[in-house]
């Protein structure tokens, strides 16, 4: 399995067959904290290799610097099938976070594991004003 796609964004829709995103960020440059960001979304695509057919969870979370989770995990099962004869399929995520709240500046980190084996660790960074 492969990550092809794991991003932070305006707004992010997944129909079951096309992922659609816009305005996908990765810096807030904000005076003060907390931030509290009212409506975001988490979108990837992971692809999946015909030998990884079947049920798998997927796992994601975003931590501070110290490793700390600031929202709790979120776990979604996926049934991986193959309906054509291909060699890969994807599966694609749109999750939307209401009221994101990030309590310092720094650095933070979007992690996502799938069965267990992490396959991103993508930075976002929140800053003050220079």
């Amino acid at each position: 399995m492969q990550l092809e796609i794991l991003t932070l964004c305006r707004e992010a829709r997944y129909n079951g067959q096309v992922l659609d995103m816009a305005g996908a960020f990765d810096i807030f440059v904000t005076p003060r904290m907390p931030l509290i960001v009212p409506s975001c979304w988490l979108a990837g695509r992971v692809r999946f290799e015909r030998i990884e057919e079947g049920p798998h969870q997927l796992k994601m979370t975003i931590i501070d610097a110290d490793g700390r989770p600031v929202v709790p995990e979120i776990a979604e099962d996926l049934a991986v099938h193959f309906t054509r004869d291909l060699p890969t399929v994807c599966k694609a995520f749109a999750i939307q976070f209401n009221q994101l709240v990030l309590p310092e500046f720094g650095e933070y980190a979007i992690k996502v594991a799938v069965d267990r084996i992490s396959l991103a660790s993508v930075p976002l960074y929140v800053l003050p004003p220079k």
